[in-house]
């Protein structure tokens, strides 16, 4: 980026509008299953994300990059729903809405008008997206864990949600923890580096809230 050029507004409005997209993108599981016309955005689920993840960057006393970062990861990690919107698990073809995915992010983050700030997010984006690493694996916990935790939101203030209706956003949660990632006793963990500490822990508050 030029630090010679002045802060445009005008220049990064195309992509901005994405992110306004996403707060009338409503989460499709919500309307689909729980029948609510008045469902969380996509924009909301992130935000609550973001919460979480603020939370257990405090507590875990990350240092400011390793938290932005992962604020910046969960910024970017659903952009591409606002061009093709919010599917469910079973209702595409998991290669399919990969590539989908891929093409809207590509699509959006070259509408950043700044080479270096543009590298940056497309970097960030494929390591979210590969889920290699502890931090993008951590996010994508989250993820699930902000579901969970939405589901029982509504039944405790919805009257007429009830648990079983919640069961499969609950078992979705944790059947990925379960398959994605390997479950281990981490009370001889004094080994493990501070960040698969925290990856392990945020999987164990999962399948605990899941039970």
């Amino acid at each position: 980026m030029n630090k010679e050029s002045e802060f445009n507004i005008g220049e990064i409005s195309a992509f901005l509008g994405h992110f306004y997209k996403l707060k009338e993108i409503k989460r499709t599981g919500w309307k689909s299953k729980l029948h609510l016309n008045d469902a969380e955005s996509v924009a909301e689920h992130t935000l609550t994300m973001v919460v979480f993840a603020l939370l257990f960057s405090e507590f875990s006393n990350y240092s400011p990059k390793r938290t932005i970062k992962m604020i910046k990861m969960i910024l970017i990690h659903d952009l591409g729903e606002s061009m093709i919107g919010d599917y469910t698990p079973k209702t595409i073809d998991f290669v399919k809405k990969k590539q989908l995915e891929n093409s809207a992010i590509n699509t959006i983050i070259s509408k950043i008008p700044w080479i270096t700030i543009k590298t940056k997010y497309y970097r960030l984006w494929k390591e979210f997206d590969e889920n290699s690493t502890e931090i993008s694996k951590m996010i994508h916990l989250i993820d699930k864990l902000e579901m969970a935790i939405q589901a029982s939101y509504y039944m405790e203030n919805r009257k007429d949600i009830k648990k079983e209706d919640i069961r499969p956003f609950l078992e979705s949660a944790s059947s990925y923890v379960i398959q994605k990632h390997k479950i281990r006793d981490t009370k001889n963990s004094n080994n493990l580096d501070i960040e698969k500490k925290d990856v392990e822990e945020i999987k164990q508050i999962l399948l605990d809230f899941c039970k």
